[in-house]
Formats: structure tokens, sequence, C-alpha cells
């Protein structure tokens, strides 16, 4: 039972689980924007631009057939107003809006998710040949430091020492 605690915990606390439980809330908290553009802003719109076609002036919606009409005797209790403004005692309808609806948070979330990828990897990109341009110049730099070091100077003595030491060797050579 150790064990699996111990490994919970090396599961949770890696930084990539932290990242993606973070990107969770935010996408709850974004799809709640998202929704409420939709319901509050962009729906009233399309139902108003909707009322304007004929056959359209009470919404966008169908009650289907089997939806019963109530009559002037049946219990308040038991009737339904439909989206219509009639009272039914059974109400079937297919409520085109909230269709469209949940289609428009797909797109806005897809496209702010595509938007967002977009960014990432052209700012990865532009990172990458950052670091590749910046090792270059690194490398130029330092192989232009080491062309442009001069050869250090000998010193008098061990110049004097070598000559000296050469001269003794020819005369090795000559004197045998």
């Amino acid at each position: 039972m150790k064990k699996f605690f111990s490994e919970f915990k090396a599961f949770i606390t890696r930084g990539n689980i932290l990242d993606l439980a973070v990107g969770v809330i935010i996408g709850g908290a974004f799809n709640a924007i998202v929704t409420t553009l939709n319901a509050k802003i962009l729906m009233p719109l399309v139902n108003w631009a909707l009322s304007h076609i004929p056959g359209m002036e009470s919404g966008l919606y169908t009650i289907l057939p089997n939806s019963v009409l109530a009559d002037a005797t049946a219990a308040q209790d038991a009737v339904t107003l439909g989206p219509d403004g009639l009272s039914y005692t059974v109400l079937n309808y297919i409520d085109w809006s909230a269709f469209i609806e949940s289609i428009l948070n797909f797109f806005f979330i897809a496209l702010t998710l595509f938007i967002i990828v977009k960014v990432a990897m052209v700012l990865s990109q532009k990172r990458k040949a950052l670091e590749e341009k910046l090792r270059k110049e690194h490398q130029e730099e330092v192989v232009e430091e080491a062309a442009i070091e001069p050869e250090p100077t000998p010193d008098p003595v061990v110049t004097l020492l070598e000559e000296i030491r050469d001269t003794l060797k020819e005369k090795d050579k000559s004197g045998k």
C-alpha cells in the first residue's frame, strides 16, 4: 500500500500532470466564457435575424406531431407552455437554436485552440532559429579568436639556448 501511494505521489507531482490540471481548469473557464457568449449575445442575434424569415417569428424550433394541444378543461398543473406560446398536455419539440449554439461553441473553442497551437508553433520555430543563430555566432567567435591570437614570442633566453644546442649538434656531427 505504501508503494502504491509513493508511486501515486510521483505521478501527481510530475510537471506534465500539473500542467494538464491547470489546462483542464482554464479550459473549463474558457468553455463557460464561450457558452455565455453564444447563449447571451450571439444566439439572441441569430434568433432576431431568423424572426425576420416568414414562419420563424416565434423562434428556431420544430414542434413534433405527437404534441397535444391542451383544451380548456385540462388541469393547469398538467399543462406545459410551449415555445410558441400555446399550452400543451404533451409537448415534444426540437430546439434548433440549442444545436446551433453547440456548433458555435465547438467552432469558437476549436478556433481558439488552433490559434493557440499556431502561435506556440511559430514561437517554438523562432526560438529554435534564434538558438541556432546564437550557436553559429558563438562558433564563429571561437574560430575568429583562435585565428586572431598571434603566436607567442619566444623568450630570448630560450632562443639563445636553442641556438647553442643546434650549434653543438652541428659541431658534433662535423667533428666525428
